[in-house]
């Protein structure tokens, strides 16, 4: 709009120069005639068809489709996008979370749930709420936690009876130096293998045993990683996950990049390095670990989740959405969109290329083509009327 405004003003004050002219110089009719034919045939009407109307329609048919968008530019963006990245669980994923493996090493199976749900007393991640609840389901006795602190795609750690626990990924624990005896190894490398999520549960630096939670493959996912390929956009996973179910991704959902053991940071890191390859990164989202991601993409989708904490507020996305068959239906009124402006910009280029030097010549004494201000005005309304038509495609 603020480009249309500029136009407008440029556009007074070239036929307000004409008009002083030919006033001082032929007098206030020629003045009169000409500074307003100038204007009209000089006007951006053309423009605001072609532009401002055309994405306000493909607004209107993109909230049909059950999207939100808050950001118009975003969709000239998504024709070009040709990397789609997403993450593993919640989206590959069922996101209906279930512990099936727990192995202690040297203590019991329910003191283990015990001491891994007391340090997720507090937690906000879905899997630690889902250790924390399933130990109240099974009435295990949990010590109150203090100084507790989660760090996001790595894990939590807090005070549990004067005992300090971490509950996290492999790569988390090991930096801090905690042993795994060979027992644990193998049977962390066998639950990987099987796609399932593992959590090391540490006392100090040694682990104490493993909680294993499963989660059921996405059917749609998997189709809809088949259509990406079809429109020629690659698919890029970004997970915390360890290195090992880099294979199980790939039997089961054959993503053409997956990129794991990430952190948050290390998500958007992996954005910037494909961008910095000259690709268009259009990047999706469900939950606040993705947020570095979110924000370093060229487009950004969120499945919004009230549960996991990210409120309407906290940050805007160019768009919203509530599955992901959204992306390839948001991306196809892109494409639409795209070619209407396209010819609508070439249609308002017309009408300023045909209507403008009639209106100038309409300055001398003795135009070649006779010129009135309302053949103008006509001109306008007729190009204006072949470019609100071609528009009305986009509905």
């Amino acid at each position: 709009m603020k480009q249309i405004f500029f136009l407008f003003v440029l556009d007074a004050l070239i036929s307000g120069a004409v008009a002083a002219w030919l006033f001082f110089t032929r007098g206030e009719y020629a003045a009169l005639m000409t500074g307003l034919s100038i204007f009209i045939a000089l006007s951006p009407v053309c423009l605001i068809f072609a532009s401002p109307f055309t994405l306000y329609l493909s607004k209107r048919k993109i909230a049909k489709l059950g999207v939100k968008c808050n950001n118009f530019n975003a969709l000239k963006i998504l024709r070009d996008v040709n990397v789609f990245a997403l993450p593993y669980n919640r989206i590959l994923t069922g996101g209906e979370f279930y512990i099936t493996d727990l192995v202690p090493e040297g203590l019991n199976k329910p003191t283990l749930l015990a001491m891994a749900a007391g340090a997720e007393t507090d937690a906000e991640n879905v899997l630690g709420k889902l250790i924390y609840d399933t130990a109240k389901r099974r009435s295990l006795r949990l010590q109150p936690s203090t100084n507790f602190k989660e760090l996001p795609g790595r894990g939590v750690e807090a005070t549990v009876s004067g005992t300090a626990i971490r509950v996290g990924n492999l790569s988390w624990l090991e930096s801090l130096n905690v042993s795994l005896s060979a027992n644990l190894r193998t049977k962390v490398d066998q639950l990987l293998v099987k796609g399932k999520t593992v959590l090391i549960v540490a006392t100090g630096r040694a682990a104490r045993g493993l909680v294993a939670i499963k989660d059921e493959i996405n059917d749609a996912a998997i189709k809809f990683l088949g259509d990406l390929k079809q429109n020629q956009i690659e698919s890029l996973v970004l997970t915390s996950q360890p290195k090992k179910m880099t294979s199980w991704i790939t039997k089961n959902f054959s993503p053409d990049h997956v990129r794991t053991n990430l952190t948050p940071d290390g998500k958007a890191r992996e954005v910037q390095i494909f961008r910095a390859k000259g690709k268009i990164v259009a990047v999706l989202g469900n939950d606040e670990h993705d947020l570095p991601a979110l924000k370093n993409s060229d487009v950004s989708f969120f499945i919004r989740n009230e549960e996991l904490g990210i409120k309407n507020e906290d940050v805007k996305f160019d768009f919203e959405i509530s599955s992901l068959k959204n992306f390839l239906a948001v991306r196809e009124v892109a494409l639409n969109v795209v070619k209407i402006l396209k010819v609508n910009r070439l249609i308002a280029l017309a009408s300023w290329i045909i209507l403008v030097p009639p209106a100038i010549l309409s300055a001398l004494e003795n135009p070649p083509i006779p010129w009135h201000p309302f053949a103008a005005a006509a001109g306008v309304i007729i190009f204006s009327a072949i470019i609100l038509t071609n528009t009305l495609r986009s509905k």
